[in-house]
């Protein structure tokens, strides 16, 4: 037997006008006030950056001489120690969660004083009186950093604080070399078939081509030159063929120059990959911005470890033989040594001490045609970026104990210095 559905009518109720307009009003009050309180939460937590430029003065035992060069090994460790005793100052105040990062941008001799010279960077509540932190921030650097134990002994009355703008600060990280200002969290396999990076990740990252047609990676190295492999000229040698571009993609670039004049390594000999290193000059210095800027050179006494952190970019292929890309990709890579790479079943001794291999010996972390005279970086304690390598040659693209060949930078410190005067 069927059963149907019993439909029973719904009773009606009816609001006198009077309530209908009650609830409608407090309904309104209501969402009044909560749209009150989140304007006054998003007002009051709200955070400004605020920016500062400093200089102390300091004592050492270390003469003017030797840290004074920028990105040489004792700079950094110079640097770490005076950020460390201003981070560990701000950290023991009532302003800890307020400070961002502090980070030296150079050294100076006057008299017989050495200054230190320093960015701050703070986010503050808006709401909070810019007079009153300017005052802060001076007051509570020089109590703390009265107990701070060196070398070096920094002298807390010397301390002069300056207020400035976002360009000013952009300015002042944009010339200093290494510095890298969007920071993706994605990390790519391999630049074969890896993700597009963001603006601004890489920024010393050039694309040399000849008669508009990419040809090789090349890395900035200060306004006007630029350091590449020797084997992207070994055909291709007119200077006024060549334009070199910056930014994340090739078109449009962010940046395009000519180039005035190629310096190719005297030892460079065909079909032998040593010695594989090339110097460019741009034929107009190009202005720092936020996303064309210096990479670092490192030290000729540099030593880079296996387990340090690597990464190669470029516009190469997907594949082996395949085609350049027209945005710029990355992939991390590990350092590997020299002895694993010159076993038989990688490379058989063909590594020289001018060569240094990155990648993975699982393969898949390489990088491929298009990408050599492309930058191999790795990062200091400060985060400062250093050219490692220059991508040179490999047995094909990410294939098993075949990782990237590069030229080792440290092999040629000397001779760039000789070439660029840098």
């Amino acid at each position: 037997m069927y059963r149907p559905a019993v439909v029973r009518a719904r009773k009606r109720i009816y609001l006198e006008p009077w309530v209908t307009g009650l609830i409608a009003f407090i309904s309104l009050i209501v969402l009044a006030v909560c749209i009150g309180l989140i304007v006054h939460y998003v007002r009051y937590n709200q955070r400004k950056t605020y920016n500062y430029y400093v200089t102390l003065s300091f004592t050492s035992d270390k003469l003017y001489d030797e840290f004074g060069q920028e990105a040489s090994k004792n700079f950094t460790e110079m640097s770490q120690k005076i950020e460390s005793m201003v981070k560990n100052a701000f950290h023991k105040s009532p302003i800890r969660g307020d400070f961002v990062k502090s980070h030296v941008i150079k050294f100076s001799q006057e008299e017989h004083r050495l200054l230190a010279h320093m960015l701050l960077i703070f986010r503050f509540r808006s709401t909070e009186d810019l007079e009153t932190i300017n005052k802060n921030i001076q007051r509570f650097l020089q109590e703390r950093l009265q107990d701070a134990v060196g070398p070096p002994k920094v002298d807390p009355e010397s301390i002069e604080i300056k207020k400035i703008n976002e360009t000013e600060t952009d300015n002042y990280l944009n010339n200093c070399c290494g510095t890298r200002r969007n920071k993706s969290t994605n990390q790519s396999l391999r630049i074969v078939g890896g993700t597009e990076v963001e603006e601004g990740e890489w920024p010393w990252q050039a694309s040399l081509q000849w008669d508009g047609i990419h040809r090789c990676g090349a890395t900035l190295i200060n306004g006007t030159w630029l350091v590449s492999a020797a084997h992207c000229f070994r055909t291709y040698k007119d200077p006024a063929r060549w334009t070199a571009s910056f930014g994340v993609t090739i078109k449009p670039p962010k940046m395009k120059q000519g180039l005035r004049r190629i310096i190719v390594h005297e030892k460079y000999n065909y079909p032998s990959h040593d010695y594989d290193i090339s110097v460019a000059e741009l034929s107009r210095p190009v202005p720092y911005t936020n996303t064309v800027h210096r990479i670092c050179l490192p030290d000729a006494s540099h030593e880079f470890h296996p387990g340090d952190q690597m990464f190669v970019t470029g516009f190469g292929a997907l594949q082996n033989d395949g085609n350049s890309q027209n945005h710029l990709r990355q992939v991390q890579v590990d350092f590997i040594d020299t002895k694993i790479c010159n076993e038989p079943q990688a490379y058989n001794d063909a590594i020289t001490p001018r060569m240094l291999c990155a990648g993975s010996l699982k393969g898949q972390k390489d990088a491929c045609q298009g990408d050599s005279g492309g930058p191999l970086v790795s990062p200091d304690a400060r985060d400062i970026w250093y050219l490692a390598g220059i991508v040179s040659w490999g047995d094909e693209c990410g294939q098993p104990n075949k990782p990237g060949v590069y030229t080792r930078v440290t092999a040629f410190r000397d001779w760039i210095t000789s070439k660029t005067g840098i």
